[in-house]
């Protein structure tokens, strides 16, 4: 029972097991569902966007457009976390296995498929296996895998976070100050070598005080669910907040730092770049409040849907990568109009279809993987009793 940005549930605050004396009784949040399964679909669409043809014209564009507003995925897993832990402990402090929980789920499985990547980056990209010239890799949290390693810091520091709503205000605004500074300190100082270098530009992507604002803003959320949950002018506001949000993050960088730290700007850097904060909280809160309205008019096939990706949300996001690996040169090799091989327009219908397959083929892979005990552990939940259906 578990996923990326879950509290002690599954799926939002779901739980099938009494809650604790620091905990508030479980419940379920549509939203949380609906919005783990927005961020989790748009980390597919940075891994996928570079397949398809980009060789000039609105392609070379478009591709990296969307890159860099997907880099929202993120940050939007962080503020769920925030908002789901505050909630389910409500001004409590946590229970003494919240860390341990918390570490099952995603540093034990971080340690079996941090192997697996190993090995299939040494043969899909060439990189040597010689640790001498692999350390960098493994240092930077093993590809896309660094996101196990950067929550378990952030559950370290919900830890001693401030409970009450004053305390949590006040955390905020210095978290808020920590992550925009630092962010912004990696690409305006003067740095060239030393450990300088490591911290803040070769592994800041992996180290919690430049995600921390994220988390913070969730906790502040949290504490205050039921005003967050009614419906405010933002709905209103929320289509021309997100397009200026979208503007300001899509804005060509200065000159000097596009010309001396282009190499940490983008990419995984591209999460750091402080102005991705405003469009993150614009689309969170947007989702959020719009979210029973978006549910009830999707349908019961709607709700099913965010229900899946958001209960198997953590395996999907280890797993899509190697699925992508397969997919993704066969849509290359893909006759006429499914082929990635082609100039835009058409090569939107193949890459729509890349993004699915994908998502749903990991899916399935998470599926099969709970139905163990090991298996299910190595992707961060606890498999079904006999019995009982898997959600």
């Amino acid at each position: 029972m578990s996923g990326l940005a879950s509290a002690d549930g599954a799926n939002g605050v779901a739980s099938t097991k009494e809650p604790g004396p620091a905990s508030r009784p479980a419940a379920r949040l549509g939203q949380a569902d609906l919005i783990r399964a927005v961020a989790l679909l748009l980390v597919v669409v940075i891994h996928c966007d570079a397949w398809p043809r980009q060789q000039g014209g609105f392609a070379s564009f478009l591709y990296p457009e969307l890159d860099l507003l997907a880099r929202v995925s993120l940050p939007l897993f962080l503020v769920l976390s925030g908002v789901l832990l505050a909630y389910r402990h409500d001004g409590s402090r946590p229970d003494p296995g919240f860390l341990i929980r918390r570490l099952r789920r995603t540093l034990a499985p971080w340690l079996i498929w941090a192997v697996i990547y190993f090995g299939a980056t040494v043969a899909f990209t060439g990189m040597s296996a010689d640790p001498r010239q692999s350390w960098g890799w493994w240092a930077g949290g093993a590809g896309h895998l660094y996101f196990l390693i950067l929550l378990p810091q952030l559950y370290l520091m919900f830890l001693v976070w401030p409970k009450g709503r004053t305390g949590s205000a006040v955390a905020l605004v210095a978290s808020l100050v920590v992550q925009v500074g630092l962010q912004l300190a990696r690409v305006l100082l003067p740095l060239h070598g030393g450990l300088g270098t490591a911290l803040l530009l070769n592994y800041g992507f992996e180290e919690a005080p430049f995600w921390v604002g994220y988390f913070g803003l969730g906790i502040f959320f949290g504490l205050r669910l039921t005003q967050l949950g009614k419906p405010s002018v933002l709905l209103w506001a929320a289509l021309p907040a997100a397009a200026a949000a979208a503007l300001l993050l899509s804005a060509g960088l200065p000159g000097r730092i596009a010309n001396h730290w282009g190499p940490w700007v983008g990419g995984t850097g591209a999460f750091l770049r402080p102005s991705l904060l405003l469009l993150t909280a614009v689309v969170f809160l947007s989702l959020w409040q719009s979210a029973p309205w978006i549910l009830s008019r999707g349908g019961a096939w709607l709700n099913r849907l965010s229900q899946a990706l958001s209960r198997h949300s953590l395996g999907i996001y280890i797993l899509h990568p190697l699925v992508l690996f397969g997919v993704g040169p066969l849509l290359r090799a893909a006759p006429g109009p499914l082929t990635l091989d082609q100039s835009l327009p058409g090569s939107l219908l193949p890459f729509s279809l890349l993004i699915i397959s994908v998502t749903g083929v990991a899916w399935a892979a998470t599926r099969v993987l709970t139905r163990s005990r090991f298996t299910a552990w190595a992707v961060g939940e606890v498999a079904p009793r006999l019995g009982t259906r898997p959600a």
